[in-house]
């Protein structure tokens, strides 16, 4: 029966709406005319580019290299990729009319198209920047389109665990018996929180109806006794479950709204009244009252408003502002991951959400406010810079072993990641020049505890006592290369200064560059392709999977001359964008510590005569220094005064942090994150008056935030 009322629900909010849009010109009148003008020049009948030639094309898809051709020119035109950026340009409207003229047809022919495919994390920079930050007006309110975003995992979790103690529910809510939630996210490189990428399917609704049971059966046991002294508790739903057979249609009316408004802080609506009403007297007649309970209580906690952010519109069509209780929610999920607190509920009951200035009240109170916890804007710089990724890059206890640590288990990058999370939230508390500061500070905390390790042999309390560091943490503790050579001298509370001159923010801080590592070596490639799309806003296609993207096995070179391979013509295009940017940073090996000199195997040292046994096989691998090449590059930037060589990282993040086209690209990730979906070009006044509010507040994140939860995209919703 739970199961029923939970798929109802959600197929009863789901919103959709068709249209037929108008017949796109044809291919032949459109395409042709448009490769002729922009495209044949590079690759035309003699010497074409890329050995594609492109004069020949007549727009008849029933030829099926004609076909293969035309879906090579789809995918290069949708992607900005060409033109190149140093031809002649088409305007907006050619294209568009180029790319639905060849969507259409590739469609009529029988190409399946995914239509859907900008909407994903990975395609957020696809969107041209200029043109989002053109300041061009906006003709009208833009909004979001309506939609139901599922809550995260610790939303859910936390919803759970504050009703078994509200009620005082016997149940052990830890370890293996904890109720979790069947959709927490797995890490990855992009945000995972994307209102379009997760939908709840059957396997999920089981898992809930697991978890739904048993608490309402915690909950009916709890109400079948006698009136606790303590504790969260129902008087009609005790009534109902006392009166057994013989409970009346009266009391099964009088259970729901006191049922709701404990579980939901409200009042049913008149639908709600109805459905549920009709279910609680009909199960009551034949099952009795405290079956009838249970099922309520199950039903209750699977409905859909356990499960998402329900942001759909009173009325279809034109965007319209939420309704104060959705916005309330929208408010409290993006900030805390819990349920409205009692503020901000009296807020959307009185109707005091009904301003620009009046959400904006209540996003800045609960910001100000330290007591309240926000654990989505850590999460937002967790995810924003994958630091958090550190602990599960695999590092083989023999290279652990070189470093002095006692194999895998005295590793914990575990430590680095829980340092760098508090070194963000300092920064988050003073709140100025919030970007920059993350890119140059040249301070760390320091062996602070992971989340997970609270309690137990890793507390503060447990290794304060201790009158001297372990091993593994001294090691752990030597790559900062911070001055703490003696417990007496550490405090998890106190920021230490990094040795001038090596590192400067958290791209140079041990838990980013063990998360952009491998297990024995550094990845110049992931590091450089993070600062194009993180901070230039830049746009790299996904590797083509004939390519074999391995180095060459060569331990006697360094991972400068390895990645020489990437330099042929056919890789360097892509290359050339990730490459320069991330080879500065073989200042530090793939463990974080810093260095000026990298180590190599020694082939003549090795196989001398002298290190032979009588097999002729080396006695010992012998290594050699190398001196370090940390230059890099800066090109193909939007902001000229970013683009040129740099002599190190150092340079590099220097050059980066006084970039506002860097403060732009973080604004567009911010506004990802906390809007749950990619921007598009109607949002482009809604990043602008982001941007101005975090210059004009003095690189306050507060401000930002508020700046997006009061705008036009987070407020108003539409079903177009």
């Amino acid at each position: 029966m739970s199961m029923r009322f939970a798929w109802t629900a959600l197929i009863l909010l789901s919103v959709g709406l068709s249209a037929r849009a108008a017949e796109p010109p044809s291919l032949a009148k459109v395409g042709v005319p448009f490769v002729q003008k922009y495209c044949v020049s590079c690759h035309g009948e003699k010497k074409p580019k890329a050995d594609i030639s492109l004069h020949p094309l007549t727009g008849d898809l029933k030829k099926p290299k004609e076909l293969q051709v035309w879906q090579a020119v789809l995918a290069q035109i949708d992607s900005r990729d060409m033109p190149p950026k140093d031809s002649k340009q088409p305007t907006d409207t050619e294209r568009t009319q180029m790319l639905e003229s060849l969507a259409a047809a590739m469609k009529a022919s029988g190409v399946m198209l995914d239509d859907n495919k900008w909407l994903s994390p990975v395609k957020g920079n696809y969107v041209d920047h200029q043109l989002l930050f053109s300041g061009k007006p906006a003709k009208a309110i833009t909004g979001t389109k309506a939609r139901l975003w599922r809550i995260t995992g610790p939303a859910y979790e936390d919803y759970i665990d504050k009703l078994i103690n509200r009620f005082i529910l016997n149940l052990r809510n830890y370890g293996e018996f904890r109720l979790t939630a069947p959709w927490n996210f797995t890490p990855q490189k992009d945000f995972p929180d994307y209102a379009s990428a997760h939908r709840v399917g059957e396997a999920e609704i089981e898992y809930l109806l697991r978890n739904a049971t048993i608490v309402s059966q915690a909950m009916i046991k709890r109400h079948s006794g006698n009136v606790p002294s303590y504790g969260g508790y129902i008087k009609e739903l005790a009534t109902l479950i006392k009166a057994g057979k013989n409970a009346t249609p009266a009391q099964a009316d009088a259970v729901l709204a006191p049922t709701f408004r404990e579980l939901f802080g409200r009042e049913p609506s008149d639908r709600e009244k109805e459905r549920y009403g009709t279910f609680l007297r009909t199960t009551t007649a034949s099952l009795g009252g405290a079956e009838a309970a249970e099922q309520l209580l199950i039903a209750l906690l699977c409905q859909t408003e356990m499960i998402y952010r329900i942001e759909v519109p009173n009325q279809a069509g034109t965007p319209q502002k939420l309704d104060s209780r959705s916005l309330s929610r929208s408010v409290a999920f993006a900030l805390t991951d819990q349920v409205p607190d009692q503020p901000l509920q009296e807020a959307a009951t009185m109707g005091k959400l009904s301003t620009r200035e009046e959400v904006a009240a209540q996003v800045r109170r609960l910001l100000d406010d330290a007591k309240v916890e926000k654990p989505r804007v850590l999460r937002f710089f967790r995810e924003y810079f994958g630091y958090d990724s550190a602990p599960s890059v695999f590092k083989d206890e023999v290279t652990l072993q070189k470093i002095g640590v006692r194999g895998a288990r005295g590793w914990n990058a575990d430590f680095y990641v829980s340092d760098a999370d508090q070194l963000v939230l300092s920064l988050l508390a003073q709140d100025r020049d919030v970007l920059r500061e993350l890119l140059t500070t040249t301070k760390t905390f320091a062996m602070t505890i992971p989340p997970q390790d609270r309690r137990g042999t890793y507390s503060d309390e447990y290794r304060l006592k201790k009158p001297t560091f372990e091993q593994d943490e001294q090691t752990l503790i030597k790559i900062y290369g911070v001055a703490i050579k003696a417990r007496a001298d550490w405090d998890p509370k106190k920021t230490y200064d990094f040795p001038e001159g090596h590192r400067l923010g958290l791209l140079t801080h041990p838990a980013w560059l063990v998360a952009q590592s491998g297990n024995f070596d550094n990845h110049a490639i992931h590091r450089g392709r993070w600062i194009r799309e993180r901070l230039l806003g830049g746009r790299i296609p996904e590797l083509p999977i004939t390519v074999n993207a391995m180095l060459p096995d060569e331990p006697h070179h360094t991972l400068r001359d390895r990645m020489k391979v990437t330099r042929v013509e056919y890789c360097w295009n892509c290359h050339k964008q990730m490459d320069p940017l991330g080879l500065p940073f073989e200042q530090y090996d793939h463990f974080g510590r810093f260095r000026k000199e990298e180590m190599v195997l020694d082939r003549e040292a090795t196989n001398d005569k002298k290190n032979l046994n009588m097999k002729g096989e080396p006695r010992q691998i012998k290594f050699k220094l190398l001196a370090l090449d940390t230059t890099g590059d800066i090109s193909g930037s939007i902001d000229p005064k970013l683009d040129g060589s740099v002599k190190d990282p150092f340079e590099l993040i220097r050059r980066l942090a006084q970039s506002e086209h860097v403060e732009q690209v973080f604004v567009r990730h911010a506004f990802r994150y906390f809007l749950g979906r990619n921007e598009t070009l109607t949002d482009g006044p809604t990043l602008i008056a982001a941007h101005q509010a975090y210059r004009k507040s003095g690189g306050s994140m507060n401000a930002l935030i508020t700046a997006l939860l009061t705008s036009d995209a987070f407020l108003f919703r539409s079903t177009q």
